[in-house]
């Protein structure tokens, strides 16, 4: 027997190994000695190096086959080499954090099964590879001029896949299920079909305390170790019947004593201590919450309690108010009418209830007062207007008026005067309003006195009168 084939034969039985503590040893929610946790503390440092090399492994290959870069093929062989020992090493460092930090849940599952399809892939790759060398009794610069065998390359491409896959997971494990989502660009998340980032609110989650009050706690702070797909020491807090039933050691909240609740206990531990929540380095809640936390469950921690029967607790924020209608149903005619008009509508944030804004800075031309009478079918979900330098007139104002949900107005640097302002006056949201070097005077600011929503009004190089009493943003 070669030393590949005993080495192939010693790889095999350490993935044996890994399957068999998948199958007989899985974690199970239970924390363990801290030997055992030290140990699998390393996965999260060890677990790039592997998947650097793989990744490293089909570049050298394709690199090495231009003439002048042979060498390449033969550095192929050693870096998947030394890939192999990672891949099967990085598994079992994981299963050790897993199984003695208390971690399970689905996500936990696939990972570890990931990591174990990763060091398979990567071996039967090394072996398949080595056959060449084996077959021809080649040195491996001679083996740099032969094609590679096609199970090889199509096993690297799948050893390429579940690399990707098990990252994945493994980042949704450390940083949450959305981790690649969550700052995405609502136009690019639209696109996609996926949801917003942002909820919208109370009217999704009910009106009782727990729903308005207890959860977002949760979901901020707890859910990344305590979710669906993992859950540390069997808890879970995504849902009230969970947080009910408790964890692997039992109840976590004792109705109407805060004091005695294990819960309550962790979260208002010094971040230092070990024992406190949330883990693994997460900010700790602010005095507010852990508030809540106190009042409510002094309170009988009931689900079904309204959000005012919980006597002293904070004020509640002010509910969300969207600004606009969710404008993803009219993205096909927004791309639309960008493309035909030379504008950009730019979501204002994640959420598609904050609006769109008009941007015409690099190309200020192409909005004159027809290219605003366009935008109708869509006025609705515009809340800022950036119109400096743009060749609009008054006419154009009277098209503005038709947006009923803009916000703050940009008008610097154009030819509007105060004979237009009245249509503005119209709008019943307009915040901001900037006339920086435009002809309108006091008389046209009189027009906008009716308007109590106007918060700010800059009138920097206009023939507004001195001490005019609308505030000038000086």
């Amino acid at each position: 027997m070669s030393v590949r084939a005993r080495l192939s034969l010693i790889g095999a039985l350490c993935i044996l190994g890994l399957i068999g503590l998948a199958l007989f040893a899985p974690p199970d929610g239970q924390t363990r000695s801290e030997l055992a946790q030290f140990l699998g503390d390393f996965h999260p440092l060890a677990v790039h190096l592997p998947i650097a090399l793989l990744l490293l492994v089909p570049v050298l290959e394709i690199a090495g086959r231009s003439p002048g870069r042979r060498q390449l093929r033969a550095s192929a062989g050693f870096v998947l080499g030394v890939a192999v020992l990672c891949a099967i090493g990085t598994p079992y460092l994981g299963w050790l954090l897993a199984w003695s930090e208390g971690f399970e849940g689905g996500f936990v599952t696939q990972h570890m099964w990931g990591g174990i399809a990763v060091a398979t892939a990567a071996l039967l790759c090394w072996t398949l590879r080595g056959g060449v060398t084996d077959a021809g009794a080649l040195a491996e610069e001679q083996v740099s001029r032969y094609p590679l065998p096609t199970a090889y390359v199509g096993l690297l491409a799948v050893t390429v896949l579940a690399v990707v896959f098990t990252g994945y997971r493994g980042g949704q494990l450390a940083h949450g299920d959305n981790h690649l989502t969550e700052h995405m660009p609502a136009r690019l998340k639209a696109w996609l079909g996926l949801p917003p980032s942002h909820s919208s609110g109370g009217g999704e989650r009910g009106t009782t305390f727990f729903a308005m009050r207890i959860q977002p706690i949760f979901e901020q702070h707890c859910l990344l170790c305590h979710s669906q797909n993992k859950h540390k020491g069997g808890l879970r807090l995504d849902s009230y019947d969970h947080l009910a039933r408790g964890g692997k050691d039992g109840p976590v909240i004792k109705a109407g004593d805060a004091i005695g609740s294990e819960l309550f206990r962790r979260v208002s531990l010094d971040p230092g201590n070990e024992d406190a929540m949330p883990a693994e380095g997460k900010p700790p809640l602010v005095a507010e919450d852990r508030k809540l936390l106190e009042l409510w469950i002094n309170a009988g921690a009931s689900p079904i309690v309204g959000i005012d029967a919980v006597a002293g607790a904070p004020a509640a924020p002010k509910p969300y108010e969207p600004l606009t209608p969710d404008y993803r149903p009219e993205q096909p005619l927004i791309t639309q009418l960008e493309a035909s008009l030379g504008l950009r509508l730019v979501p204002r944030s994640q959420n598609p209830l904050d609006g769109l804004i008009l941007r015409t800075a690099s190309f200020p031309a192409h909005c004159n007062d027809a290219a605003l009478s366009k935008l109708a079918p869509v006025a609705r979900y515009i809340v800022d207007a950036e119109l400096s330098r743009t060749p609009i007139t008054d006419a154009g104002l009277k098209t503005l008026a038709q947006f009923s949900n803009l916000r703050a107005l940009d008008l610097s640097h154009t030819a509007i005067t105060s004979a237009g302002l009245g249509a503005l006056a119209e709008l019943p949201k307009l915040e901001t309003l900037n006339l920086t070097a435009t002809v309108v005077d006091s008389t046209g600011l009189g027009l906008l006195r009716k308007r109590p929503s106007l918060r700010r009004v800059y009138v920097f190089q206009t023939k507004v009168t001195p001490g005019e009493p609308v505030d000038s943003g000086g």
